[in-house]
């Protein structure tokens, strides 16, 4: 924040950024409480206040009943006028959501692609809710490494492509696109959803591998304490690529049809790598190609690899396609009220 201190027009973003992140966690709030939860001065909390109603980004609420002083101006998020668009890709299908600032799915559908062609798929999706609603964001879920606007994705070391689906989205549109790693996606995504199921844990101190196997390949979403690990080149948890011993890398292992017992084997081989370099709490397995009925076979098996008594709860995976999409219009919905970044993007 001090490196910031010169700079005005910055600092107003990240100022409007703290009052909608107050707005989004309280619901509502007065200028007073805005000022005293923000540390912002009361002068700088009302002359933006004024802009954001301006821009449709916040609304009043009136005034609360009278305590016996003056009665004060309550605001909130405009849920109306400020929707993330969020897409990912699976097979033929296009599954996408519209998702208001605090998050919640307006609408949620699928749509199959039009003869391989997902640019002019997701342009048509793009069109149509751009007559109807108000987008500000745009999260789109791929499977491949990301960079910037584009990724790149291929399933061997030296055949991998480019491409800038998310550039040309953005450029096309004017709206901002949120670019983020499927695997990365469904691991914030079952986060999120399992920390509503378990109260008792906490996302600062979460440390998880999602684990999936599909017939695109096998590949991981690392989350230590608390914030997702991308890599300095977004490649952390490309495990296709982890040699295995002398049989070649896991992806050409698992594309083989290998036997039930070199399966559990080589699973446990990876699951007790991952525990070594994470040491996650919580390993969660699942995919279509994940052989379900060996699950018990493979936690046992690991055993003989992990420490005794360190040995992470390994989870089956109930519904991916539930935590993928979660996962990223929590991206996009983050990005459309953050204004701006101080670090790298994170959770």
């Amino acid at each position: 924040m001090n490196n910031l201190s010169g700079k005005p027009q910055v600092m107003k973003k990240v100022n409007s950024a703290l009052i909608k992140q107050i707005l989004k966690e309280k619901g509502s709030a007065t200028k007073a409480q805005i000022t005293e939860n923000t540390g912002i001065s009361t002068t700088t909390v009302r002359t933006l206040l004024e802009e954001l109603i301006i821009n449709k980004q916040i609304i009043s609420l009136g005034l609360d009943d009278s305590s016996g002083g003056r009665r004060a101006e309550r605001y909130t998020l405009n849920l109306d006028d400020n929707i993330s668009l969020s897409f990912y890709i699976e097979n033929e299908f296009i599954n996408y959501a519209l998702t208001n600032p605090l998050g919640d799915i307006i609408e949620n559908k699928t749509v199959k692609i039009e003869k391989n062609n997902h640019e002019k798929s997701l342009e048509k999706i793009i069109d149509k809710i751009l007559k109807d609603s108000n987008i500000k964001v745009i999260g789109i879920g791929i499977s491949g490494v990301v960079d910037k606007g584009n990724y790149f994705s291929g399933k061997e070391l030296t055949d991998w492509k480019k491409f800038n689906i998310g550039e040309y989205i953005e450029e096309k549109y004017t709206i901002p696109v949120v670019l983020e790693n499927n695997l990365n996606a469904i691991a914030l995504g079952f986060s999120l959803n399992y920390l509503k199921e378990m109260k008792t844990l906490n996302m600062k101190s979460l440390n998880l591998v999602y684990i999936h196997f599909t017939e695109d390949g096998v590949g991981a979403g690392i989350i230590a304490n608390g914030q997702l690990i991308r890599g300095e080149n977004n490649f952390a948890g490309e495990l296709g690529f982890i040699p295995i011993n002398n049989h070649g890398h896991l992806e050409h292992i698992l594309n083989n049809n290998p036997s039930d017992e070199t399966y559990v084997n080589v699973v446990s081989h990876v699951i007790a790598i991952l525990n070594c370099v994470i040491n996650p709490s919580f390993i969660v397995i699942g995919g279509t190609t994940l052989r379900k009925n060996l699950l018990d076979k493979i936690k046992n098996n690991c055993k003989n690899y992990l420490a005794n008594n360190i040995i992470p709860e390994i989870i089956l995976s109930k519904d991916s396609k539930k935590d993928y999409l979660a996962g990223i219009t929590y991206l996009a919905t983050e990005f459309m009220y953050s204004d701006i970044k101080l670090t790298k993007k994170q959770i």
